[in-house]
C-alpha cells in the first residue's frame, strides 16, 4: 500500500520483488481510464516509486502494480491542500 494515504504532495508506494525484473506501474482514476505509466527494471528485494501531486488531480486512484509473474491493485486517495 502506498504511504501516507491519503496524501496531499506526495506518496510512496513501496514493493518487494523476489528477484531482479521489470515492473510497470500504471494509475488508473475511477473510470478505468490509466493516468500514468512507470516502468523500470528493479532489483530484488524492497524498492519504491514515488508519485507527486502534480501528476494527479484530486480524488480516489486505483493503481495496478504488475511484473512477469504477479500484479497487485490498490487504491489511493488525493485529498486538497488546506
Amino acid at each position: 500500500q502506498n504511504t501516507p494515504n491519503p496524501f496531499v504532495d506526495m506518496t510512496t508506494i513501496g514493493f518487494v520483488l523476489p528477484e531482479a525484473s521489470a515492473a510497470t506501474l500504471t494509475i488508473y482514476d475511477m473510470s478505468g481510464r490509466a493516468l500514468k505509466v512507470m516502468e523500470g527494471n528493479y532489483e530484488a528485494g524492497y524498492n519504491e516509486l514515488d508519485v507527486e501531486r502534480n501528476d494527479l488531480t484530486t480524488g480516489m486512484f486505483y493503481y495496478k502494480l504488475e511484473t512477469p509473474t504477479r500484479s497487485a491493485t490498490k487504491k489511493m486517495l488525493l485529498i486538497e491542500k488546506r
